[in-house]
């Protein structure tokens, strides 16, 4: 259960910098056991705003928004959700809720698989990180099962339910207003 919880809410920390602190518990995890069950419920959460971001990419008509999901899908699934989560997930609410869902999803899965990383990388480059050095266990095909559901769920969810088109079609335009008195002044 503690899986779902931290699972559901770890990109939250994110939003306001506070993941940070999460590191020096992960740090020392790494190293006296030799690995870290938290690390692994924070690398499927990445993969769920990559989720996130893959179904607007997919789903959006806007070509702007096309152009900001791609890159932003593939950053976060090499493990850095940022321009996903400020540049799409946060901006259109729902998003960011229904790739939440499947972090929460993918945060079960990997306490019910006991899956555990020996390294820092995260999302799916880092999956040599889930290879135990004493050889192959559980935590490495949990990894793989974790992320996919992962990933299924969460663009599942915000396809479905994450947007609408006209969620894109309402940019705000900025419009340029000059301050104070434009004429020469008279001496």
């Amino acid at each position: 259960m503690a899986g779902f919880v931290i699972g559901g809410l770890y990109q939250c920390l994110v939003i306001f910098g506070l993941h940070w602190a999460v590191i020096p518990i992960i740090s020392q995890q790494i190293a006296d056991p030799g690995y870290s069950p938290l690390n692994a419920i924070v690398s499927v959460s990445m993969i769920a705003q990559g989720g996130g971001a893959l179904a607007i990419w997919i789903n959006a008509k806007n070509v702007r928004v096309k152009r900001l999901a791609g890159p932003a899908t593939i950053s976060a699934m090499c493990g850095v959700t940022e321009p996903a989560m400020y540049g799409l997930n946060l901006k259109y609410g729902r998003v960011f809720i229904t790739a939440s869902i499947g972090e929460a999803v993918g945060g079960l899965l990997t306490g019910l698989f006991d899956v555990n990383m020996w390294g820092f990388i995260g999302a799916f480059v880092g999956f040599p990180s889930f290879v135990n050095p004493e050889g192959l266990n559980s935590s490495f095909t949990g990894f793989w099962i974790a992320s996919v559901v992962t990933l299924v769920v969460s663009f599942v969810c915000t396809y479905f339910f994450g947007f609408k088109e006209s969620d894109f079609e309402t940019e705000k335009k900025v419009e340029k207003v000059r301050l104070g008195n434009r004429e020469p002044v008279a001496r």
